[in-house]
């Protein structure tokens, strides 16, 4: 039996145990693709693992995409007609559990060719944008901030009567009595309010230094100064208290370890920013929810790279140095990252496979995968050095249960899902025993305190 006739029983072999591929081969293809790598300078060897890793891989992308479909299929099997007055769907999470429901949606203006202010039930505001992957990636982004307890823009998926989607929708997080500032126009704001004036001098003259010449790559040596910036600017803010700029840096840098897990690129002065509210003639502030935390993907940067205010840095100097300068502030979210990243990671799997289509899955998957084994080995690196207290212990088990309860809902979305991989079921399986058991040991906790009180 010739090279050629060889790889054909292979790749005939593979056929018949891959039903998926069954009427995607013909012969004449079954041919072409044999010819081909017969004529190769590999061995039979290297090319029968060729051959078995791209029908694995086409495997998973038609399971993938049907898998997609099915969801439309769901939800167009939940829905009722639209009821007089609303105009669409509205898809989004409360509290881990996927909640469809019906809406009025009324365009108010027009911010950009992009971007619509909206009215939502005429009782919200928010602002809409049209489909696309970055949108796709907002979504995304808005459950993973769920799960780790970030503060995210209430983010909705927008579906017409037929369940074709048109949108996402994310409503405006300014209470009444607020207004929404960046970075940018907090700088302003400090110069024309703040009294600190020599303060309020050396942030400018840093910041038109380095915005001078655009985004540019940063020194090792200049990380601390370009997170500094930000607080000092807390700093110089009205009527600020120490115990609101200690708040400020808290949020600020958890938002630094989410947008570092998360891939996200978009992290320059305007997409950051801070809630101001005046009442009585005093200041007070509260950093803004996450939002606009969609780029994942840049040409120019390379994969190890982000963007951070006013540069272009490297993920694991930036992370290095935040846990060597601030690791007071963070500790608690890496903690509860590294804690539980065997079920953090694939239920986040889960997450972008029901919004983004096989190709550009694969390539966030790997992402997410590299960044989180990255916060994994800095964190184990740092709790080798300084071991936990025993308060943070104490404290890591809180957010531990916490944690839990706030996945069990994904587990109950995903544990039936026919196309899961073994492994992740079997982990997300894992966390429902979990939680399980630590609800009863909580039950447990309290009629044992209720019996002490009764004796």
């Amino acid at each position: 039996m010739n090279r050629k006739e060889l790889i054909i029983n292979h790749i005939k072999d593979r056929l018949n145990s891959l039903e998926e591929l069954g009427q995607v081969y013909s012969e004449e293809k079954i041919n072409s693709l044999a010819e081909n790598l017969a004529n190769s300078d590999k061995t039979l060897t290297e090319i029968n693992t060729l051959i078995d890793n791209k029908f694995s891989n086409q495997v998973r992308k038609i399971n993938h995409n049907k898998n997609l479909a099915s969801l439309k299929e769901y939800y167009l099997s939940q829905i009722d007609k639209l009821k007089k007055g609303n105009n669409c769907y509205l898809l989004s999470y409360d509290q881990g559990v996927k909640i469809l429901e019906q809406a009025y949606i009324e365009e108010i203006e027009s911010v950009n060719p992009y971007l619509k202010l909206v009215n939502v039930n005429n009782e919200k505001q928010g602002y809409k944008k049209e489909n696309s992957i970055n949108n796709d990636y907002e979504l995304i982004m808005s459950d993973i901030a769920y799960l780790l307890n970030i503060d995210y823009a209430h983010t909705y998926r927008i579906f017409d009567e037929k369940m074709n989607p048109t949108g996402i929708v994310n409503i405006s997080f300014v209470e009444k009595n607020e207004r929404f500032l960046n970075l940018e126009e907090t700088l302003r704001f400090v110069k024309e309010e703040s009294t600190k004036f020599n303060q309020t001098q050396e942030l400018l003259e840093y910041h038109d230094k380095n915005i001078k010449h655009g985004l540019k790559e940063a020194k090792i040596t200049e990380y601390k100064n370009n997170t500094e910036y930000v607080f000092k600017l807390f700093a110089c803010l009205p009527d600020i208290t120490k115990e609101n700029i200690e708040q400020l840096k808290r949020d600020y840098l958890n938002m630094k370890v989410f947008e570092l897990l998360t891939n996200s690129l978009n992290n320059n002065l305007s997409n950051i920013g801070i809630m101001v509210n005046k009442t009585k003639l005093t200041y007070t502030y509260r950093l803004s929810p996450s939002y606009n935390k969609y780029v994942v993907d840049l040409p120019s940067i390379d994969r190890t790279k982000t963007i951070c205010n006013f540069f272009i840095v490297d993920k694991k100097e930036l992370l290095n140095t935040l846990v060597e300068n601030y690791y007071y502030y963070i500790k608690e979210l890496l903690s509860l990252i590294y804690n539980n990243k065997d079920t953090l990671l694939p239920i986040i799997i889960q997450v972008i496979k029901e919004h983004l289509e096989y190709t550009e899955y694969s390539k966030y998957n790997k992402l997410v995968t590299e960044n989180i084994n990255m916060i994994s080995e800095i964190v184990l690196n740092k709790k080798t050095k300084t071991p936990d207290t025993k308060d943070d212990l104490a404290k890591n088990e809180d957010n531990n249960i916490l944690y839990n309860n706030r996945v069990s809902p994904f587990v109950d979305n995903y544990v039936s899902d026919e196309y899961e991989e073994e492994k992740g079921s079997t982990i997300l399986l894992a966390v429902v025993t979990i939680v399980l058991f630590a609800t009863i040991g909580i039950i447990l906790l309290a009629v044992y305190a209720i019996s002490k009180m009764n004796m």
